[in-house]
């Protein structure tokens, strides 16, 4: 089922009413002609009233109209109802009424009234106001294509109001864990809101710190380790839950010869979660300060997380050969050979060992 389905299912709670030829009705002093055709009204209403015995009035057709008008936006008779609703005197402020009576007993139709006046006027305000009725009842439903519909109303009503501040603020913040560039276009158009500025601003200064740790981490694999910490401890400062963000520091350190300061940090992550990577990364700073029969165990223990990767293989190897294990150092430069064959710093070191 789609977003349109949804509401389209309400209009089956209706019978229509044929008007053979048209009809002319007076409400509150103002004469409105109906022209023949076929009238929606509410049957739970036809039964109440049969009950009651009350008189069917125009009130029930004024009513009927404005529910299909925002359930089924295919109905055929739209244009004519559009029409009419229109010369109806304070019909919007009536259907406003309505929202507000059912926004909090029953969104849904609420949403079917503001879907209603929109198409009356299409105002931004009553379009943002039907957006922030579809959050509320996604939050109540989680009904997946609420979402979809909500972006594309936002998307829809941005074409029409580009600087319109709640659409942008909305829309970025979808955005925000999607595509930080558009998450960024959008947030700038807030920043001179007074209700929204300050949210855009903290989303802002967060983008950039993100932006700031992925060039960290680049100029890291570039082989930069000191530029990358320039960003990455003021980052840390900001972000002290970001595990990785540590390990990156961990290898920076390593990389530039502070093998103390690596392992820091690398037991620092030691005690929230052991990896494969941080143990590999313990080891290869205990090997470098000529901890080798430490640093072994460390290689073994990621091994056997990753028992096919040849950089742990090559360096339990490495290790024994400055042990002057000369046995064990050849068999796992053999082990990692097995694995990848075309290794040629394995080949040199199998040579080195013969």
């Amino acid at each position: 089922m789609d977003y349109k389905e949804h509401f389209k299912k309400e209009v089956q709670n209706f019978i229509f009413v044929e008007l053979e030829k048209p009809l002319v009705i007076s409400l509150n002093n103002v004469v409105i002609n109906l022209p023949k055709g076929d009238y929606p009204v509410d049957s739970k209403e036809l039964i109440n009233i049969a009950k009651e015995n009350k008189d069917f009035t125009a009130q029930s057709i004024i009513n009927g109209m404005i529910f299909v008008l925002g359930s089924d936006s295919s109905f055929p008779y739209l244009e004519n109802y559009i029409n009419i609703l229109k010369k109806i005197p304070n019909i919007e402020s009536y259907i406003i009424f309505q929202i507000e009576e059912n926004k909090n007993k029953d969104i849904k139709k609420a949403i079917i009234y503001t879907s209603a006046l929109i198409k009356l006027n299409p105002k931004k305000e009553f379009q943002m106001n039907r957006i922030y009725l579809l959050m509320d009842y996604y939050q109540k439903t989680n009904l997946s294509f609420l979402e979809a519909e909500i972006i594309e109303s936002l998307k829809n009503l941005l074409k029409q109001y580009p600087e319109y501040e709640p659409a942008n603020f909305y829309i970025a913040e979808y955005y925000l864990d999607k595509d930080i560039d558009l998450a960024k276009y959008h947030l700038r158009y807030c920043l001179s809101s007074e209700k929204y500025r300050q949210k855009a601003e903290e989303y802002l200064k967060k983008i950039e710190a993100v932006e700031n740790y992925d060039k960290a981490v680049s100029l890291l694999k570039e082989g930069y380790p000191k530029e990358a910490l320039k960003i990455l401890i003021p980052y840390i400062e900001s972000n002290p839950q970001n595990l990785d963000a540590k390990y990156y520091i961990a290898v920076a350190y390593r990389e530039i010869g502070n093998y103390q300061k690596a392992l820091l940090y690398l037991n620092e992550l030691l005690n929230i979660l052991e990896t494969p990577e941080v143990d590999n990364e313990i080891g290869l700073n205990l090997a470098f300060l000529g901890y080798f029969e430490k640093a072994i165990e460390y290689f073994k223990k990621a091994l056997k997380f990753k028992p096919s990767e040849v950089s742990i293989l090559s360096n339990i190897g490495v290790c024994y050969f400055n042990l002057n294990d000369f046995e064990n150092a050849k068999k796992y430069f053999k082990l990692a050979l097995d694995k990848k064959p075309d290794d040629e710093v394995c080949k040199e070191w199998i040579k080195r060992l013969s």
